[in-house]
């Protein structure tokens, strides 16, 4: 597994950047929030990039890219940084029926069983969660997942771009969004905490998980990183045990099991299966669609 030494950290910067982003938000509102991460991470970006691509494309990406943002970020006041990763990585299994909406891209039959199977693991999941607020961020961060699938699907036309170019621009024009309507409910509080949340979620839970999911997508293949990829909230869970000391429900671990085997099965495509050398710059560019960053994502 030659991708093992860009997946533990992977894995590793974007669990605990639910849990920086989720304490956060004890200093500050959503949207100044995320509107000063994608500022910061623009201007990283753009440093890099030495350019911004401007067209009609990159524009309809970034709403979808910024209300798959605040959707999550807003979500993730009701919900723990675990439900809140199980429930976001649920996004493969809405990016294959928008590919075919889209894209007109027709899913296989196993295709169709592995989403039907996700989707009985999210509601699975999803039962403890019905009641009050916390169905609420529930809501909110399973729309949050269907904007990352349309942003997802809508990057393929853009994978000749530069992707350093492609997300400085989104994020810069991300954040123009977001600190525009930001003062309808400002709030920063610069603690010592804040200041170190809001580090994390830039660099390492930003930028660093951006590179890292580009290092990883280039030396293998497309879907095996997709299903690797779901130890995120695998792990966010076992965070999550260690720092509050509760045991998930077993509908929770059920849910879990099953909507992995369903985004597995919705991953086996003989069309992905292998990535050659030719296309593995074309595949480095395509795979940035699965950062948040969503952030996140």
């Amino acid at each position: 597994m030659r991708e093992i030494k860009f997946l533990i950290p992977y894995i590793v910067v974007t669990s605990f950047n639910y849990y920086f982003a989720k304490d956060g938000l004890n200093y500050s509102s959503p949207l100044a929030f995320m509107g000063l991460r994608y500022l910061l991470s623009g201007i990283i970006l753009v440093a890099i990039s030495r350019k911004l691509i401007l067209s009609r494309e990159i524009i309809l990406l970034t709403f979808a890219t910024v209300g798959s943002t605040m959707f999550w970020i807003y979500g993730l006041i009701y919900i723990s940084p675990a439900e809140s990763a199980v429930l976001s990585y649920s996004m493969p299994l809405f990016s294959l029926p928008l590919a075919f909406l889209i894209v007109g891209e027709r899913p296989t039959k196993i295709e169709v069983l592995g989403i039907v199977i996700g989707f009985a693991g999210v509601v699975i999941y999803g039962l403890p969660l019905l009641s009050g607020f916390t169905l609420l961020g529930a809501v909110l961060t399973l729309i949050n997942a269907l904007f990352w699938g349309t942003f997802s699907v809508m990057y393929r036309r853009l994978k000749d771009q530069d992707p350093f170019a492609v997300n400085a621009t989104q994020f810069l024009i991300g954040a123009l969004i977001m600190l525009a309507i930001s003062p309808i409910d400002f709030r920063i509080d610069i603690t010592p905490a804040f200041t170190l949340d809001f580090l994390w979620v830039v660099t390492a839970g930003g930028v660093l998980q951006f590179v890292l999911w580009n290092l990883m997508i280039r030396t293998s293949r497309v879907n095996r990183i997709t299903v690797l990829a779901f130890t995120v909230p695998i792990f966010t869970i076992i965070i999550g045990v260690f720092t509050t000391r509760i045991i998930p429900d077993m509908f929770s671990i059920a849910g879990v099991c099953i909507m992995f085997i369903g985004i597995l099965l919705s991953r086996l495509r003989r069309g992905i299966a292998v990535v050659n050398e030719s296309e593995k710059d074309a595949v480095g560019r395509q795979s940035i669609s699965m950062i948040e960053f969503n952030d996140r994502k």
